[in-house]
């Protein structure tokens, strides 16, 4: 495997997708997020975070997914942001 590649497995919040992907690690968690609610045609107009649920830690849209955020093999989940708020 490249050093410029890694394997990750993700999947929704619900594990009603899943998939083990090889994706660049110059990609961010915001392109992961673009890509999986294309693909899997996920509510648009929602907000998501991808969660690395390996590492117990989330991953900001703007965070690459370098060596020291994710490993290979680890498993990260794309979920909706919970909102709160009132009228």
């Amino acid at each position: 495997m490249n050093d410029d590649r890694v394997v990750i497995y993700l999947q929704t919040a619900d594990k009603t997708r899943k998939a083990e992907v090889v994706l660049p690690r110059s990609m961010t968690a915001g392109d992961v997020i673009k890509a999986s609610v294309k693909r899997w045609k996920m509510l648009t107009g929602t907000n998501f975070v991808v969660t690395n649920l390996s590492q117990g830690r989330q991953l900001a849209p703007y965070e690459m997914l370098t060596e020291d955020r994710v490993s290979n093999h680890d498993i990260l989940m794309i979920q909706p942001l919970a909102t709160h708020g009132g009228s």
